[in-house]
């Protein structure tokens, strides 16, 4: 799906950016790839749980001010637009 490639496309650009630790950007990477498999296989409702797992790292992150303002506000406007989507059952 476009949108979680481009929510994947953002953490790296934040991870590059110094905007985000590597570390945190491979756990928020490695939770929408789990959310795109879990899409492609047909288990909507698994890539819900995994998409909203990724939702709560966002806003730790973002509480522990480990993400800078501007890119929180990128990953939860592209994580609104999924959630909208997403198909449902």
């Amino acid at each position: 799906m476009d949108l979680i490639a481009g929510l994947d496309a953002t953490v790296v650009g934040l991870v590059q950016d110094g905007q985000l630790k590597p570390d945190d950007g491979k756990d928020l990477t490695k939770k929408l790839r789990e959310a795109a498999k879990k899409l492609a296989d047909g288990e909507v409702d698994k890539a819900r749980e995994k998409i909203a797992d990724f939702g709560k790292k966002v806003a730790k992150l973002r509480e522990k001010d480990k993400i800078s303002s501007s890119g929180y506000e990128a990953l939860a406007a592209g994580l609104t637009q999924l959630a909208a989507v997403l198909p449902r059952h």
